[in-house]
């Protein structure tokens, strides 16, 4: 129960957060009422959201965590952009060509036997002063290495989407507690 705690916490917290927005198309939101409430902080990337009613990004998004779990990373070009940005939750970073980036991801998914997900929910927003959409995606993945060892992990993603295509990915993680 207190694993699930971990994991239900954060999404409950983000969904809140989230809800808040108006919901329903992201063109019709600019008739929002604005908030009168006085904020302590001003956002640097924006503090202006509506959810999305593109069920493509999502389903794009979940398809290259599919093919991350199937070892079919070759599948990459259909969902990810030109060039594609990857903050890993070790402090990794790479920006490059979408070739590139996938034989990175390739040689890491190829030290592993197996992958497991299991998508606990997502949230698609679209940002009305940057005019970029975004899929975040909360779930935990069990990855079995070559070696035997075994390492899982919740993790909440943020998927940029920009012409229809995933360019930028800030991947989360917090380990699972520790068992008695």
């Amino acid at each position: 129960m207190k694993k699930l705690l971990y994991l239900v916490i954060p999404v409950a917290f983000g969904i809140a957060v989230l809800a808040s927005c108006k919901s329903g198309s992201t063109t019709a939101s600019t008739d929002a009422k604005k908030d009168s409430v006085a904020m302590p902080y001003k956002a640097t990337y924006t503090s202006t959201w509506a959810l999305s009613d593109s069920s493509k990004y999502v389903q794009e998004t979940l398809q290259s965590m599919k093919d991350w779990e199937d070892n079919k990373l070759s599948n990459g070009s259909a969902y990810y952009g030109d060039t594609l940005t990857f903050l890993h939750w070790s402090g990794f970073k790479i920006s490059a060509k979408r070739d590139s980036v996938l034989k990175v991801f390739q040689k890491v998914r190829d030290s592993l036997s197996g992958v497991k997900i299991e998508v606990a929910t997502w949230v698609n927003t679209h940002s009305m002063d940057n005019k970029t959409d975004w899929v975040n995606v909360w779930y935990k993945e069990t990855d079995t290495y070559k070696t035997g060892k075994v390492d899982s992990a919740f993790y909440n993603d943020a998927n940029m989407i920009k012409n229809g295509k995933i360019v930028f990915i800030l991947d989360q993680r917090r380990n699972l507690p520790k068992g008695k």
